[in-house]
């Protein structure tokens, strides 16, 4: 397994490429301090399993930063934006451009290796904090940043898919909805599956908010 941590800040680097070698002994971690560096050692080490993006970052940073990335990495590699402020308008950017999360860096580390372990398992991890804004912007009708959802006339969930949301709203993967809702995982996938296309969303961040919007939560 290979990881590359993106990060101009060195000690945050190093705290971090420690923690992920505890989570994952036999990994091999890779630390670089811009864009510009990651390419190389994307393009000497490839292919990687995981690759950890600060959204600010001197010379290219932000969505251009990913798309960068993205365009020098294989499709199927898991980007994950970190963020030292809570900035709904660039995680919408940053998932509308493939991000697989968006991590705070005030996340404990309970909230980091759950958060890893949803976005290795192919799913996209938004942080606790960031869904608590996305509700509150629905719920004071702030406009939304621009390119989010269609509108919806009405929720068309069943039951089980608003147990379903509800959950999500809280920020837990689905292995703890499961647990929580007393199913297994595959049927929490199939639920959310079907959650975000009655909803028109093309994550969960954007069905949280629609649910939001149409009294669901």
């Amino acid at each position: 397994m290979r990881i590359l941590i993106v990060d101009d800040h060195p000690l945050f680097r190093e705290a971090l490429g420690s923690l992920l070698e505890r989570f994952y002994p036999s990994a091999a971690v890779f630390e670089v301090g811009s864009v510009e560096e990651a390419e190389g050692v994307v393009r000497q080490y490839a292919p990687f399993d995981l690759i950890m993006l600060d959204v600010l970052l001197p010379g290219q940073s932000g969505v251009a930063g990913l798309e960068t990335l993205h365009a020098n990495v294989t499709t199927d590699t898991p980007i994950v934006i970190m963020s030292g402020s809570d900035n709904s308008e660039m995680m919408n950017q940053a998932l509308a451009k493939g991000a697989r999360g968006y991590i705070a860096k005030s996340a404990g580390v309970g909230d980091v290796k759950n958060a890893l372990h949803l976005i290795l398992a192919g799913e996209i991890y938004i942080s606790p904090s960031m869904l608590a804004e996305v509700r509150q912007r629905a719920e004071t009708k702030d406009p939304p940043p621009p390119n989010l959802l269609p509108p919806v006339d009405n929720s068309g969930l069943t039951p089980r898919q608003r147990d379903v949301i509800r959950l999500m709203a809280r920020g837990l993967p689905n292995k703890s909805i499961a647990r929580e809702l007393n199913c297994s995982d595959g049927t929490v996938k199939l639920h959310v599956s079907a959650i975000l296309r009655t909803l028109h969303a093309r994550n969960r961040t954007e069905a949280v908010q629609a649910a939001t919007r149409l009294g669901v939560l």
